[in-house]
């Protein structure tokens, strides 16, 4: 009985060690965003102290113009797989635009900020399209996987009247596979995978969250977790 307590006690040990040693980066904003983050944007991004799951949570603060959002300081090797995962809440406006929440990574950080350029080579994006976007209005919750390589191949896609993720937090989550795939996930579904892979020669990528949050609607972001696969 007493070996069996003790191998179940190591066991249980064993299992926490691995698990905190695939945790690469977590991120819940109870400190100073300059901390672990490059911003970038005008207006520049903030924190919100009121509001969060639980509070504070990051509010990228981006304008009806130009995208704002931050990028980490610290980049990590994808050799065997990353997954990055980060709650969004994402509020809704009928006459309103331009609201919109996007999880990243990248391996070129030289487009971050441009108007209307989005700041991830890798990205996840959510956002909310009303009567105000002259462009595409009333598409509602829309949804936006991308996947851009430097060669110019790409794998993007988009599905509007995505509503069920509005006003409410829910879990953003991509995955590079072991065969250097992308999956993206809301809450556990696969909303897409990709048949294009990275390429070898992409070895460490950035976090990078965004894009915008004004008077049309809030977006908000908490508890980024990047980890290995």
């Amino acid at each position: 009985m007493k070996h069996s307590l003790l191998n179940f006690v190591f066991l249980i040990l064993a299992f926490s060690m691995t698990s905190s040693a695939e945790i690469l980066f977590q991120e819940d904003f109870s400190g100073s965003l300059s901390d672990n983050w490059i911003l970038f944007g005008d207006p520049s991004p903030i924190l919100c102290d009121t509001f969060g799951l639980p509070p504070p949570s990051f509010d990228c603060n981006g304008d009806a113009m130009y995208n704002s959002g931050i990028v980490s300081i610290e980049s990590w090797n994808l050799s065997g797989g990353l997954v990055l995962e980060c709650d969004m809440f994402v509020t809704s406006n009928e006459r309103g635009a331009w609201i919109s929440g996007l999880i990243g990574l990248d391996y070129s950080t030289e487009d971050q900020g441009d108007e209307g350029t989005m700041p991830a080579d890798i990205n996840l994006s959510y956002c909310y399209c009303g009567e105000a976007d002259w462009a595409q209005p009333h598409l509602q919750g829309t949804l936006y996987t991308s996947f851009n390589l430097p060669d110019g191949s790409n794998d993007n896609t988009s599905q509007c009247h995505i509503n069920e993720y509005l006003d409410s937090w829910h879990q953003f989550r991509i995955v590079i596979e072991h065969d250097r795939r992308l999956s993206y996930y809301i809450d556990s579904t696969l909303v897409h995978q990709t048949e294009l892979t990275l390429p070898p020669d992409i070895g460490a990528l950035s976090v990078v969250l965004g894009v915008r949050s004004n008077e049309w609607g809030r977006v908000f972001h908490d508890n980024v977790v990047l980890r290995a696969l």
